[in-house]
């Protein structure tokens, strides 16, 4: 008896009662011998979707042999699919769940992508999306940091007259260089980028923070200005040169404004497409949850 309790095909003969019991638990008409033989037809179409497949992976045409597996394993794999639809195997799966609404949503994006763009509708979609397309700005400046960890409250202080300093020095002559005696590298808190030359915003804002960067954009050209705040500390800035982006013309963009394009209308198309089937149904939610959900839209409480 312990022997045969080892043996894997009583479990899977086990499994399979168990299946076919649920199948006639679930199915309306139930598991019968009585019921009508389903037809599953074999076009030209997928017989030579199941060669293209093998050519790809072998580089190939398959044999005769080989072509007859394939058919054999695309007939056991509708078999298998229809059985476990007819089962209700696929309700209530995340995966299934989500796997055909990407599929549904590649449908759409498919369709709007069938439409090229024309010269006016890049040209508008540049116009209407000119912050998307502009090149970065670039700045060059140097800075002297205050280190407010170490200094405490006393930071502020001693970066405002270091400001007056650098600003007296700053003021010269005629024929006098401004600044010729001061290295600013010795002033102030050691940090490791004491100059910046011509550096696109990105590259400032990984190295300095968006708070940095946001007090350098406001900041005039050729004088010491600060303190500016940064997740670092305190900092003066002498901004020497400052080249704004800009919006390159359609013909120097034009495979970046298409993409973007097709992409615009392919999000479009989806949410088009999904209004029009939200429209066909009711969603109707329990009392309860309706009093918790302050943001449900009204068009998600139809009666």
């Amino acid at each position: 008896m312990t022997k045969i309790l080892r043996e894997p095909l009583l479990y899977f003969l086990l499994l399979g009662a168990a299946m076919f019991g649920t199948y006639q638990l679930v199915s309306d008409a139930g598991f019968s011998g009585n019921q009508p033989l389903e037809e599953i037809v074999i076009t030209e179409g997928h017989i030579d979707a199941l060669i293209l497949g093998f050519e790809r992976v072998w580089q190939r045409p398959p044999t005769a042999q080989e072509l007859d597996g394939l058919l054999q394993a695309h007939i056991r794999e509708e078999v298998m699919y229809r059985e476990a639809l007819a089962m209700g195997l696929d309700r209530d799966d995340t995966i299934i769940r989500q796997r055909l609404q990407q599929k549904l949503a590649f449908l759409t994006e498919d369709i709007a992508s069938l439409a090229e763009p024309t010269e006016g509708e890049l040209e508008a979609f540049l116009a209407t999306n000119q912050e998307r397309f502009r090149e970065q700005t670039r700045f060059s400046f140097e800075q002297v940091y205050f280190n407010v960890s170490q200094r405490g409250r006393s930071a502020e202080a001693d970066a405002e007259l270091q400001l007056a300093d650098l600003r007296k020095s700053n003021t010269t002559g005629p024929g006098e260089d401004s600044n010729s005696s001061i290295d600013t590298a010795l002033l102030g808190d050691q940090l490791l980028l004491s100059q910046f030359s011509k550096a696109y915003e990105r590259e400032i804002l990984r190295a300095m923070g968006s708070q940095f960067l946001g007090g350098l954009q406001s900041l005039p050209v050729g004088s010491w200005q600060g303190p500016i705040e940064s997740g670092l500390g305190l900092h003066l800035v002498k901004l020497s040169e400052r080249n704004e982006g800009i919006v390159p013309p359609l013909d120097d963009i034009r495979d970046l404004v298409s993409q973007d394009w097709m992409s615009a209308k392919r999000e479009e198309a989806n949410e088009a497409f999904y209004t029009a089937l939200r429209e066909r149904y009711i969603v109707t939610l329990a009392e309860s949850t309706v009093s918790d959900l302050s943001n449900v839209t009204a068009s998600s409480r139809k009666d």
